[in-house]
């Protein structure tokens, strides 16, 4: 699997990208009462997802490492991977979201559009090659029952 940029790093670039977006652009504004409130319980749910999925990975004893799914011994369909079959990538775009709504400025949407698009083509199918490869019938049962994002 080629991967072109680790997850983790594809959110700092996101993140980066739409704070300098925000502070460079006199961009139409959304402002709205609880504007901060919503912004942290959609952080605070990135969060938590992130930590149930790990959580599931480190009790089955395989392998977190988005860049090489190749090493997985076990397929995790417990837990929150019964909602998605990403739920890190899921929980980085409830990060994202978060983010957006907390700087209210609409130009820095697209990049929110351009995580999912990337993160899609270049990390996720290409890890569902890779499971298919290693799970067989298993892993394409559990994408029949599963969908990819929610």
């Amino acid at each position: 699997m080629k991967l072109k940029i680790p997850p983790a790093l594809l959110l700092v670039i996101c993140v980066f990208s739409m704070w300098g977006i925000a502070k460079i652009s006199d961009g139409k504004h959304i402002n709205f009462e609880y504007q901060k409130e919503v912004s942290r319980l959609l952080f605070g749910i990135g969060v938590a997802i992130g930590i149930i999925a790990l959580y599931a990975f480190r009790k089955a004893q395989t392998t977190v490492d988005p860049t090489h799914p190749d090493k997985a011994s076990k397929l995790v369909i417990v837990s929150i991977y019964k909602i998605t079959r990403n739920p890190m990538y899921l929980g980085m775009l409830f990060l994202l979201v978060g983010f957006f709504i907390r700087l209210g400025n609409f130009y820095t949407l697209p990049i929110v559009a351009l995580y999912v698009w990337y993160i899609t083509t270049f990390q996720i199918k290409p890890e569902e090659e890779v499971l298919s490869e290693l799970f067989g019938n298993e892993y394409i049962n559990y994408c029949k029952k599963v969908r990819r994002w929610i």
